[in-house]
């Protein structure tokens, strides 16, 4: 059960980060269609990056990524080792 939640931490947090770099690369107008914030071309802000939303999918893959490092070396308590 732990090396499940190590790995769906690891993953979220590695698809987090990736589309954080997205965010922070691709023009607004470019963005995939599958990525929220994208604006249509003859909008005035296409040619904007979205650095907020870049910040927060970094920050918060590098939490996810935080924590599953902190699940996968922690410690299991004494009712759950065996003898």
């Amino acid at each position: 059960m732990k090396a499940l939640l190590v790995t769906v931490l690891a993953v979220l947090g590695l698809l987090a980060l990736a589309v954080g770099i997205v965010y922070f690369v691709v023009p607004a107008h470019s963005l995939p269609s599958f990525i929220p914030g994208r604006i249509a071309i003859g909008h005035p802000g296409a040619r904007a990056h979205h650095s907020r939303r870049g910040t927060a999918a970094v920050v918060i893959g590098a939490v996810l990524l935080v924590l599953a490092v902190v699940a996968g070396l922690a410690v299991p308590s004494r009712a759950t080792r065996r003898p």
